[in-house]
């Protein structure tokens, strides 16, 4: 007979890790099991748990065992077709608010480029339900667990199948543009480490030398789809603030500065047209 205490002894994972993972297999919340950690339980639920518990020690992200990642206090549904939402993106969403409060906009349009799971563009919508929100991206299957939060959260958003701007109509041009694009070097050996290969490679690299490809097109081709005096802010690795800030300042941006996270990181760029 094994109780939830010495199941969670024994994880060999996080005692966090752990009670998230029996949160999912018991069906009740945190402090239920808190309370109730010297209850017994049947061999089918301790069969469940190991199982659960050998993926997470294998290397697999516990977002993707449970199903979600919570992001700016909602729950987002992911699998292994989307990225899993970062703490630090809630910088490029709570940046993005702030300049929608600040400025005085009407029937504001927001895109979200490579909308993934939709953490940065549903959270503006849950938000601000008077901004018109489209969020694109070239993975059908990542719109349609896209779909599926919007759907179960509340929000509305549209939602288009694009490369970039490739399918966006540039007369329906933008106020703020926010991206969280593949930023990661080809050669970095992060991206052979158990906590990215489970994630969607072309989420994580866009297999340039210098993981600045897609950050380059989107740049560039921002212009055309901006309203005057509209923004682009883009979250980057810890080392590329530079090199974006020059790339914007000769795509024709103004007023080009950076963002640090709560570690005084440089991670998100923006600037003006």
């Amino acid at each position: 007979m094994v109780s939830i205490k010495n199941l969670i002894m024994d994880s060999r994972i996080s005692r966090l890790e752990a009670m998230i993972l029996l949160e999912m297999i018991l069906q009740k919340s945190r402090s239920w099991i808190l309370a109730h950690d010297d209850e017994i339980l049947s061999d089918e639920l301790v069969d469940m748990y190991m199982e659960l518990n050998q993926r997470r020690l294998s290397g697999e992200p516990i977002a993707y065992i449970v199903g979600y990642k919570e992001f700016m206090s909602h729950m987002f549904m992911v699998n292994k077709n989307v990225l899993i939402p970062r703490p630090e993106t809630e910088l490029l969403v709570e940046h993005g608010l702030k300049l929608l409060r600040h400025k005085y906009l009407i029937s504001p349009r927001v895109i979200d480029l490579g909308i993934g799971c939709g953490s940065i563009g549903l959270s503006i919508a849950l938000t601000r339900p008077d901004v018109s929100v489209v969020g694109c991206d070239l993975s059908s299957q990542a719109l349609e667990v896209a779909r599926h939060n919007a759907t179960v959260l509340g929000a509305t958003v549209e939602l288009i199948q694009s490369d970039w701007f490739k399918s966006i109509n540039p007369k329906e041009k933008f106020d703020l543009l926010l991206a969280n694009p593949p930023y990661i070097s080809r050669e970095d050996k992060h991206l052979r480490m158990d906590s990215l290969i489970y994630e969607p490679r072309s989420a994580l690299t866009d297999e340039s030398i210098d993981g600045l490809e897609s950050i380059r097109k989107i740049i560039e081709t921002s212009p055309a789809y901006m309203k005057e005096g509209a923004s682009l802010w883009i979250e980057h690795s810890w080392d590329q603030a530079f090199s974006v800030k020059n790339i914007m300042k000769s795509s024709g941006f103004k007023n080009v500065y950076s963002l640090n996270d709560l570690s005084g990181i440089e991670r998100v760029t923006g600037g003006f047209v």
